[in-house]
């Protein structure tokens, strides 16, 4: 039996061949060590009992209990980091589904793109602290549940797809699935944070339905119109010319719609007032300004340039210089604003003197047209910020 050294004695060391050593008095060994000698025997035996009024086991509520097992106590500082944690949300939105996930990741969920799948996202971020929400515009099917995620105060952002998919390259994301978009979209609203969208009324939606209603109209009158210019059988003649008649019904229809519906709205009406007085600008641009540019007046003349897509940007690297170009914004805008350009480069003072300047300086027509826009939407912009009617004087 091998007994603690601690206590002076040894094995007999007859298994290893090694002659044992004589043993000692516990006075000799005090003397030769000049040291008292202390009996260990009841220190090993009070360690070895356990204390009575100790708990057996761990204690549920510590914190080393959470390290092995799941425990319901949770500290009152953990919960108040999990509630007041920000997190950025991004949902791929499809035609019958919404894939949700965020960052940091505590939703991960799948929903119907449904009016009740959209009160029950709404339901599942309000549990959250939502710093942003961001999804792709995917042709209208984005619009039910912008609206009422904007409904319940959240911060949405729209964004252009393509901007979304070059972000994912430049992570190195190659793959592709709605569950991934989702996430990508959490990155990019985590990273980039786009500005949030400002809320505005539903009406402005249902005007913008009808506005765009009347250009598919409009597109498909000019398409029967070139048609029947090549045609030269009778029948299909007359059934063209008929279609034509059918067309004109409606878009006179649509444009009474679009009348009524701004006459039946103060703001609107307001608005069609003041955009209207300016020189050049008729109904129909004021409509289109109206649904499709509801920022008009909340944004500086930078930010409603770069909006409508007039804003030239920079192109130049090293030693080469460049031309600036204009590039993105809202195509319908712009193109609207490129027939009123024409329109008041002829009647109004402010835009014709421009042009004339321009066009004596030696700038192409493209270029002048692009200038005549962007000075048409900034005097415009001014005017619905200062609530003013067209004045020549301060043109």
């Amino acid at each position: 039996m091998v007994k603690s050294s601690l206590i002076g004695e040894v094995g007999d060391g007859s298994a290893s061949g090694v002659k044992p050593r004589a043993k000692r008095s516990a006075a000799s060994r005090a003397v030769a060590n000049e040291r008292r000698e202390i009996d260990l025997s009841g220190a090993f035996k009070a360690v070895s009992e356990r204390d009575p009024r100790r708990r057996r086991g761990i204690n549920p509520n510590s914190r080393w209990s959470r390290r092995h097992t799941a425990s319901s106590h949770l500290q009152t500082r953990e919960i108040t980091m999990s509630t007041s944690e920000h997190i950025y949300v991004g949902i791929d939105v499809g035609k019958d589904t919404l894939h949700v996930a965020a960052c940091p990741p505590p939703i991960n969920a799948c929903l119907p793109n449904t009016p009740e799948g959209h009160r029950q996202l709404c339901r599942m971020l309000q549990k959250h602290t939502v710093a942003l929400v961001v999804m792709e515009a995917t042709g209208g099917y984005e619009r039910p549940v912008a609206a009422e995620l904007l409904a319940e105060s959240l911060p949405v952002v729209v964004v252009n797809p393509r901007q979304v998919r070059d972000f994912a390259r430049g992570m190195g994301q190659r793959a592709k699935t709605d569950a991934i978009d989702a996430q990508v979209l959490a990155s990019f609203a985590q990273i980039v944070q786009p500005a949030p969208k400002p809320q505005f009324k539903a009406k402005t939606a249902e005007l913008a339905e009808l506005v765009k209603r009347r250009r598919q109209l409009n597109d498909l009158r000019t398409q029967e119109n070139n048609r029947i210019l090549m045609i030269h059988h009778h029948k299909v003649k007359k059934s063209i010319a008929k279609m034509i008649k059918t067309l004109d019904f409606q878009i006179a229809e649509i444009e009474q719609l679009i009348r009524d519906y701004i006459d039946a709205d103060e703001d609107f009406k307001t608005k069609d007032g003041i955009i209207q007085s300016t020189p050049g600008v008729g109904p129909q641009t004021a409509a289109m300004l109206l649904s499709h540019l509801p920022e008009l007046g909340q944004l500086n003349r930078q930010e409603i340039a770069s909006m409508a897509g007039l804003a030239p940007w920079d192109h130049a690297s090293g030693k080469a210089a460049g031309k600036a170009h204009i590039w993105g914004g809202r195509k319908e805008v712009r193109n609207v604003l490129y027939m009123a350009a024409l329109a008041a480069r002829r009647c109004n003072p402010t835009i014709h003197a421009m042009a004339e300047r321009l066009t004596h300086a030696g700038k192409p027509f493209k270029v002048v047209m692009t200038a005549c826009m962007r000075k048409l939407l900034i005097i415009l912009n001014t005017m619905i910020r200062n609530q003013t009617l067209w004045t020549p004087k301060l043109n």
